[in-house]
């Protein structure tokens, strides 16, 4: 008997390694011209004192954008949901990405930004590669305090570890993992996205205490929009004690100063193998939003 065990745990393991390096180029009910992201999110409830889970449904369609929001637990706030226009800022370059003039070919979405005062555009756009997430449960994702040791595919049966471990997705379940593609690099915010502070310096000192545990940090200072006349800045903090790197960054625009958005020039390299590293798989289709939303409402 333990020896059938041993042997169903590695193939099961197996299985789920090979399931990690599966990228799928088939469609999973999206059409050729729209596709539906689902992602779920929390905010807090002050009415009802308590934490408040909602399922966002993100429809992509040839010239729009539409977001729904249900309630699945409490009363989620739209506050903190961003889908407004929002302005970009880069080297001698100011322009706007709008939700129109979109336009959506199978799993890749394609949004310009417009120059301001002109016609000229740059290229922006995401593809969104599918990952197969039938039969996978919590189990799937391996968690660890050292970066370095977390691999597997972490879904929101693992955000959500109320829902019993032995749940999994059903036949048909799919996730999406964005690959951003862009023409130049840029900072993009908008009216959601202000700070608070007066200046880009006062931004910048107060950027530098959000690590708690002492990391380095870089930060540059920099002009951004036409003529580079706009002040940004950017703080960097490198890995420390197995804990990645992250980055924020800000701008001066106008009398305020902005949270901004930074996206690299050229593509982004998300992983897709669960054997080594963490596979974000919080993007799903519809048939595992459907079973996720259940979940919730059922153990929450």
């Amino acid at each position: 008997m333990n020896r059938v065990v041993a042997i169903s745990g590695v193939f099961f393991w197996t299985i789920l390694a090979l399931i990690g390096c599966e990228v799928d180029d088939g469609s999973y009910g999206s059409d050729s011209d729209n596709i539906t992201l689902t992602s779920f999110a929390n905010s807090y409830d002050s009415k009802a004192n308590d934490t408040a889970i909602a399922r966002i449904d993100e429809t992509y369609r040839t010239g729009a954008r539409n977001i729904k929001t249900t309630n699945l637990i409490n009363s989620y706030s739209n506050q903190s949901l961003n889908d407004l226009d929002r302005t970009v800022l880069a080297d001698d370059f100011e322009g706007r990405l709008e939700n129109k003039d979109i336009e959506v070919n199978n799993r890749t979405v394609k949004r310009p930004i417009y120059e301001k005062n002109t016609n000229n555009q740059l290229d922006y756009q995401t593809t969104y590669k599918t990952l197969n997430l039938s039969g996978l449960r919590a189990n799937s994702y391996v968690a660890s305090t050292n970066v370095n040791n977390r691999y597997g595919i972490i879904t929101d049966l693992n955000n959500y570890s109320e829902i019993p471990t032995n749940v999994a997705f059903p036949e048909g379940s799919v996730c999406y993992i964005p690959v951003v593609t862009s023409e130049r690099w840029f900072l993009a915010f908008n009216e959601k996205n202000k700070s608070g502070y007066a200046t880009i310096d006062e931004w910048l000192d107060a950027a530098k205490q959000r690590s708690s545990d002492n990391r380095d940090h870089r930060t540059s200072q920099f002009g951004v929009g036409i003529g580079n006349q706009k002040q940004a800045a950017q703080v960097m903090f490198f890995e420390y004690d197995d804990q990645p790197a992250y980055e924020y960054s800000g701008v001066e625009y106008g009398k305020d100063v902005y949270e901004a958005n930074y996206v690299a020039k050229g593509s982004t390299d998300p992983n897709t193998d669960s054997r080594f590293d963490v596979v974000d798989c919080t993007i799903v289709n519809e048939i595992a939003g459907d079973f996720l939303a259940e979940q919730i409402e059922r153990y929450y």
